[in-house]
């Protein structure tokens, strides 16, 4: 009793007064002046997380990290054709701190930063939302205020550490990436600010919908702020989205499907060099499967465009259009863990728009051609030696053609990556 008398008095001064108490507590356990079991106990006694109102019911801290290698030659076949090029290097792709709590109330708010180099364009911020759980009578969902991203695009949307591939498809970063295509054109999918609705009809199960009204800003690979009193910038963006999901039984096996269909319009989503502006509107449907071990996504984009880039011209409409198609089994390896063998199967066509192969193969804003066809496929493997850690290889080839400006230019591509996961 005396040794843990003393032990608890060192202990909890050295603590208040902000010392180095977890080598302390360790120190008083190998003298035998604690056990772990009390060591522990005053570890947990002696961190505190004060929330700023009495109302807060829990707060949880939650992120992880991601680093790349990357590989990557390319080579443009017209006359005289050019040599290859090569870069690599490593990066750290997310880095990401999350803090999520419970006010009360069926309110809560989140806030999640990500110091990686896919958060500089958002300043790095992914998500910043008050959110409200509404249910009454037939109005089942959740009310959300603030940044992230808007539904379209089902690789898009997926969590960023949830990827199946190690990077999006060439179609996704078209249609809903920053500075990837190369009029100006508005990115359906990236994070914006608004108002959203995500909710559920309570009649059939399984059958969810969704609502938004958005800042027409969206996110921007050079920096910009989200927010919409910036530049012309004057006018929102809607969203709606429906879908169904469900788990079945087929043959006594259980089946998983997610399938539904995305919609954007901006009003004035199209901007030229010239300050024109035209609208634009985008369709997404999508399906998902999950059978024995077996994943299979499979999703089509279109969008309109009223493209002025041919200033002062009447606004002719072009319709860009993209596929992406990815399948992947899991198989347990036992004490091993799991791995995952991915493939995708990507394609785009511009439709005169022109897209920059340039963002998607090297993180740049610098391209020499603006192509209007492109096509990609990957294979990868994917070890998760824990829950927690992912560790990823994948290939991709990717082939560019039908440019703008000269016809018979065609790119070629090869990518590979490697990827460490860790999250907490």
């Amino acid at each position: 009793m005396k040794k843990l008398l003393i032990g608890l008095i060192v202990a909890g001064s050295l603590i208040a007064a902000n010392a180095q108490d977890k080598a302390l507590l360790e120190t008083l356990v190998k003298k035998g002046m604690l056990t772990q079991q009390e060591a522990a106990q005053i570890a947990k006694e002696s961190v505190a997380v004060t929330p700023m109102t009495k109302s807060t019911k829990s707060i949880k801290i939650f992120g992880g990290g991601q680093g790349w290698y990357t590989w990557q030659q390319y080579s443009n076949k017209v006359d005289p054709v050019s040599s290859p090029v090569q870069t690599s290097g490593f990066t750290l792709r997310y880095v990401k701190l999350g803090v999520e709590a419970d006010v009360g109330g069926g309110w809560s708010a989140t806030v999640v930063t990500d110091f990686g180099s896919e958060g500089s364009g958002t300043n790095y911020l992914d998500k910043v939302i008050a959110s409200k759980k509404i249910d009454y009578d037939y109005l089942n969902g959740t009310l959300q205020m603030g940044l992230r991203k808007s539904n379209m695009g089902y690789e898009q949307d997926m969590d960023d550490f949830g990827q199946l591939a190690i990077e999006r498809s060439v179609a996704t970063y078209f249609f809903t990436r920053a500075n990837y295509n190369d009029s100006g054109v508005k990115n359906f999918g990236s994070r914006t600010v608004g108002v959203f609705w995500d909710g559920n009809i309570i009649q059939v199960d399984g059958l969810y919908y969704s609502l938004a009204v958005t800042s027409e800003v969206t996110e921007s690979a050079t920096g910009t702020s989200i927010i919409n009193n910036v530049g012309n910038s004057s006018s929102l963006s809607f969203y709606a989205a429906m879908g169904y999901k469900t788990l079945a039984e087929i043959n006594g096996e259980s089946v998983t499907y997610d399938f539904g269909v995305n919609f954007g319009y901006a009003p004035q989503g199209m901007e030229t060099a010239a300050g024109a502006r035209g609208s634009i509107w985008g369709i997404n449907p999508y399906a998902s499967v999950n059978w024995r071990g077996f994943t299979f996504i499979g999703e089509f984009f279109l969008q309109q465009v009223e493209d002025y880039s041919a200033y002062p011209a009447s606004g002719d409409c072009r319709t860009p259009i993209g596929a992406n198609a990815t399948v992947a089994y899991k198989w347990d390896v036992g004490e091993l863990g799991i791995l995952e063998p991915v493939g995708r199967f990507s394609y785009v066509y511009a439709n005169g728009l022109g897209m920059t192969y340039a963002p998607y193969y090297f993180g740049s804003t610098t391209n020499p051609t603006a192509f209007n066809q492109a096509t990609t496929l990957y294979v990868g493997l994917n070890w998760y030696a824990t829950s927690a850690v992912k560790t990823s290889l994948g290939y991709e080839f990717g082939y560019f053609d039908n440019a703008n400006s000269t016809p018979n230019e065609r790119y070629y591509g090869n990518t590979v990556r490697a990827q460490v996961q860790v999250l907490f």
